[in-house]
Formats: structure tokens, sequence, C-alpha cells
């Protein structure tokens, strides 16, 4: 038995495979097959194997936050003061908020924190008071994103610029209506 057989058992072709898809979710069985040296049909078992597993949970297109009326993002700190069901109830209604990137229950002052992405602030403080209302004993602190200095999906690589450390450049439309 090959280690990529066992359960929860992966090699280094299989984590290879991994890294490919997560560059590139769209290459061919062949051509994942070039990168890491066996034939199509190696791959499509391995690859089934790991969806199998839950190792892979799915395909998705990264998409531009800002060509479908996202682009402010903003880290939401929340606090909840409540029970169990409270914070379940909470989970739920942030899970089902299509605003809600990702969600994470937290150690310290705060209880959980949000990736957020919405189209302006004005659209950002509306979620947090729509929040807020719906849910008594919720306290909310928000850091807005000036800019994302790269993202990347897990074994990816890094996609736009590797450092914050230079601002982008200022559009030329912006530039000529300071002159």
């Amino acid at each position: 038995m090959k280690p990529s057989d066992k359960p929860g058992a992966m090699d280094d072709i299989d984590r290879r495979l991994l890294g490919a898809l997560a560059e590139s979710g769209r290459l061919t069985l062949a051509a994942l097959g070039e990168q890491v040296g066996l034939t199509a049909p190696a791959v499509h078992e391995r690859i089934h194997k790991l969806e199998a597993a839950q190792v892979i949970r799915g395909y998705a297109a990264l998409v531009d936050p800002e060509s479908v009326g996202a682009g402010t993002a903003a880290l939401v700190f929340l606090r909840l003061d409540g029970d169990r069901d409270s914070r379940q109830r909470l989970e739920t209604h942030l899970g089902s908020e299509p605003a809600v990137l990702e969600l994470h229950e937290v150690a310290g002052d705060d209880c959980y924190v949000a990736k957020v992405r919405v189209g302006s602030t004005v659209d950002l403080a509306a979620f947090l008071t729509q929040l807020r209302d719906r849910h008594p004993g919720l306290s909310s602190r928000s850091s807005v994103v000036l800019r994302s200095c790269f993202e990347r999906p897990l074994l990816g690589k890094v996609r736009g610029p590797a450092s914050c450390t230079t601002p982008p450049a200022a559009p030329a439309e912006d530039v000529a209506a300071l002159q």
C-alpha cells in the first residue's frame, strides 16, 4: 500500500499535486501528470482519493473583488456577551452572509475575527449596525484594509505585490484631477 492509500496520509506526489492545483485548478490531468511524473489516469486516481478524503474540498475561481462591487475589505473583531446558543446563532448568521469571507473563533479579548468584503465603508457601517441590532450583547471593532499586499490560496504562491512597502501608483485620472 502506497502512503497516499492510507486515510489521512499523503506522500510527496500528493503534496506536489495539491500545490499545482492550488496554483492553477484548471490544469489538465496530463499537464498535472507532467509536473509530478505520473500518467493522467494515475493523477485522476490520486485526485479522486484526495477529494474523497476531503483534502480537496472543492474548486473555485479567484474573483477580483473590485469587479464585483466588493472592493472594501475589513477585519471585524467581534465580542459577544452570551451563552453557547447566542454564539451558535451568530456563527450561523455570519455563515449565511455573503460579505463574510472568513470567520475565526479566537482567544483573547475578542470572540471572533471575520474577514468581510463590501462595496464601501458606508456598506460596512450598515452591515455592522444590522449585525449589532440582530445580536444583542454583540460589540465590534473594525480595521478597514487600505490595500492588500498579497492574498494566496493554501499551498499557492503569492499573487500580487510581494510587499506593502511601496504604495501603489495613483491612476492617471486621479493625478490629472489634482492638477
